[in-house]
């Protein structure tokens, strides 16, 4: 599955997606939660938590930008 942000906060979070496949729309607690339960759609994904507690979503790192969130 491939993401894309489309919904972000002033800050630059993204909080809403759409999975480009099935243009179907998550949010960022719904994606979170998916990638904490080892949903293999996501493994892609990964779930990151700042110092300030913040969490978002990245893409894992390998040499392809064709899974990259957008």
């Amino acid at each position: 599955m491939n993401l894309k942000a489309i919904q972000e906060t002033d800050t630059g979070l993204n909080t809403k997606f759409v999975n480009t496949e099935s243009n179907r729309t998550f949010d960022l607690d719904h994606v979170l939660q998916q990638i904490d339960n080892n949903n293999p759609n996501y493994q892609n994904y990964q779930h990151v938590r700042i110092k300030n507690g913040t969490d978002y979503v990245r893409s894992k790192p390998n040499s392809k930008t064709s899974d990259n969130i957008e």
